[in-house]
């Protein structure tokens, strides 16, 4: 399964839900990449108004691009359907409302992969375009970025600009994995709302052997467009409905890969859970 691969085919994998008129964005800021071998699935899920408004621009790009449309199953099931279609050494992920910064976004992801023993990367998210590193204890930042907390909570810090290797996990966006991986071991797991790169790491951590890794490059650098509404909304959902998602990750997810810290943590988090139900009653 380790081989060197030093001009990868790419696909890069956009899920979206209406937010085409975003994805038209994306797909021109792709085009315009210094890095040619690659492919563009899009992976919709708009109601039908939507899509038959944007369908014949979109089509008509480039032959780069394939549509994929799909019921609404949510982001990670998108994901999965985006890789299983796809024919690239490597997958990209991106979301619909993000946007590569620079020309060398799919090729600062690509040259990691001429090394056999990296098997996945992520990129640098930011909030503005020129924002520099923005955390007040950098060290902290880069010790902590990509990693688990004991609640098995992935920590994010991917406003850091230092290269980091190994990480312990992949973002869900301006992330890219070798795809024989992603195609062995079953993709992500589709029926949690939030939290849903973690299911495929924690099975990831169980396959790679000790040498291979999981990396950070600061190199492809996506701005995070938070002004944009649509989507599934995940960034301004409400404390209880965050919670409740929580809820389901850990006995979904947690209870699985790690079940003696379920079982250790799951008390707390359901009293956790209970005082904020009560909390935004009052």
């Amino acid at each position: 399964m380790r081989r060197s691969l030093t001009n990868p085919f790419i696909s890069i994998i956009i899920r979206s839900y209406n937010r085409l008129d975003c994805v038209i964005d994306l797909i021109d800021r792709c085009l315009q990449q210094n890095y040619q071998n690659f492919e563009i699935v899009v992976v919709d899920q708009s109601d039908n108004s939507h899509w038959i408004k944007y369908k014949d621009k979109i089509c008509s790009i480039n032959k780069k691009i394939r549509i994929i449309r799909a019921k609404p199953e949510g982001s990670a099931a998108a994901r999965n359907l985006g890789v299983y279609v796809s024919k690239g050494d490597v997958v990209l992920l991106m979301d619909d409302d993000d946007l590569p910064i620079n020309n060398n976004w799919i090729s600062s992801h690509a040259k990691n992969y001429a090394d056999p023993l990296c098997i996945g990367v992520s990129g640098r998210c930011i909030k503005e375009p020129k924002e520099k590193n923005p955390y007040k204890n950098k060290k902290l930042a880069y010790k902590r970025c990509l990693t688990y907390s004991f609640f098995l909570r992935g920590r994010d810090f991917t406003g850091i600009d230092k290269a980091k290797k190994p990480v312990q996990w992949l973002h869900g966006l301006n992330a890219s994995i070798r795809r024989s991986y992603v195609i062995e071991l079953g993709g992500w797991y589709p029926y949690i709302n939030n939290f849903d790169e973690h299911s495929f790491c924690f099975e990831l951590q169980k396959k790679i052997s000790p040498d291979e890794y999981l990396m950070f490059d600061p190199e492809p650098i996506v701005l995070r467009r938070f002004d944009i509404p649509g989507g599934l909304g995940k960034r301004y959902l409400p404390l209880s409905k965050l919670l409740d998602n929580q809820l389901l990750y850990y006995n979904r997810v947690v209870a699985k890969y790690y079940p003696f810290r379920f079982y250790l943590l799951y008390p707390l988090v359901l009293v956790l859970d209970k005082f904020e139900s009560l909390k935004h009653q009052d």
